[in-house]
């Protein structure tokens, strides 16, 4: 084959998949997740059916610092994700959130899941009705109707802090 048909030829399949990419927009972020398949996403750009609110929380941790449990339901299914409070300057990378799910029995659980210090880059937000206040979050967990959750920190000392199951 001569070089200007196979220019042509690649100038076609580029030309194709440039038209297919712009007739679906966004197709990947369009996507939805499914199950245990969306543990990890981040529930602030999350499209929500149901919530998100909080359950359990928040709870204030002495000084500067508060968490809760966070709840929202998308797709027919639960989610939680925990959140730390504090005032911007208290020293809050020194904290941990991360949440728990366990089965209802406790025969098989998962500690210590999204893990985030305080501050986490991409993780944080400033929270509107406060001057100072932010908060961070851990990203989102399924919670079907056979396990429970729970939100945790985990102060300077090691100290652990948790809501109740949920």
């Amino acid at each position: 084959m001569k070089l200007r048909s196979r220019l042509s030829v690649t100038f076609s399949a580029l030309l194709g998949a440039l038209t297919l990419a712009l007739a679906v927009p966004n197709s990947a972020a369009a996507a939805t997740c499914d199950n245990f398949g969306c543990d990890g996403h981040d529930p602030n750009v999350q499209t929500w059916q149901t919530g998100p609110v909080s359950p359990y929380g928040p709870y204030d941790l002495g000084g500067s610092f508060m968490y809760e449990l966070r709840w929202g339901k998308t797709d027919g299914d639960q989610y939680s994700w925990g959140r730390l409070w504090y005032i911007s300057g208290s020293d809050e990378q020194k904290y941990t959130v991360y949440v728990q799910r366990c089965t209802k029995s406790h025969s098989t659980c998962y500690w210590r899941l999204g893990e985030k210090k305080g501050g986490a880059s991409g993780w944080t937000a400033k929270v509107p009705e406060g001057t100072n206040y932010y908060y961070t979050r851990t990203p989102m967990y399924y919670n079907p109707s056979g396990y429970e959750m729970r939100a945790c920190v985990e102060d300077p000392s090691g100290d652990e802090s948790c809501t109740p199951w949920y």
